[in-house]
C-alpha cells in the first residue's frame, strides 16, 4: 500500500492507533469494581509458605495522553453510520492489542466470513474512518 506523506493520517497510522487505543481501553480500571466479600485469616502453613510459581502480572495504568487519544479516537468512530464498520474496527484492535501480528483467521471466525474478507473489510472500515477524520 503506497503511503503518501500529506498532513492526512495514512491506513497504517490509523491501525496503530486504533490498536493502542484497544490497549489503553484494557488499561482503563473496571467500570464495576469487585470486591472480596469472603474473609480468611493468615495463616502460613509448610506448604503455603512459598511463593506463588505462576505471579500474576498485571498491565499499568493508561496515562493522561492515552486516555486524550483514546477520547478523540471514540469521538471519530462515533461519526461512523454504519454499525458493521464500527464493529469491525473495534473487533480487529481488540483481537490486535498486545500482539505482534493481527489474527485474521479469528477475526473471521467471529464474524463468520472468510479470513480475507474480513481484511478486506477492515481496510474498507478504515478508509471511511479516514474519510471521516478529513472532514
Amino acid at each position: 500500500m503506497p503511503r503518501n506523506r500529506s498532513s492526512h493520517a495514512t491506513l497504517h497510522d490509523l491501525h496503530l492507533s486504533l490498536v493502542e487505543g484497544a490497549q489503553t481501553e484494557r488499561r482503563l480500571p473496571a467500570a464495576i469494581p469487585r470486591r472480596s466479600v469472603t474473609f480468611w485469616v493468615e495463616t502460613a502453613t509448610d506448604w503455603l509458605a512459598y511463593a506463588d510459581p505462576s505471579p500474576r502480572q498485571r498491565l499499568e495504568p493508561a496515562t493522561a495522553a492515552e486516555i486524550t487519544r483514546y477520547d478523540a479516537l471514540l469521538d471519530a468512530i462515533v461519526q461512523l453510520t454504519d454499525e458493521q464498520e464500527r464493529r469491525v474496527l473495534w473487533l480487529t484492535a481488540h483481537m490486535a492489542a498486545f500482539r505482534s501480528r493481527v489474527p485474521w483467521l479469528k477475526i473471521s471466525k467471529r464474524l463468520g466470513c472468510d479470513r480475507r474478507t474480513a481484511k478486506r473489510r477492515y481496510e474498507s472500515a478504515l478508509l471511511s474512518l479516514s474519510f471521516t477524520l478529513e472532514k
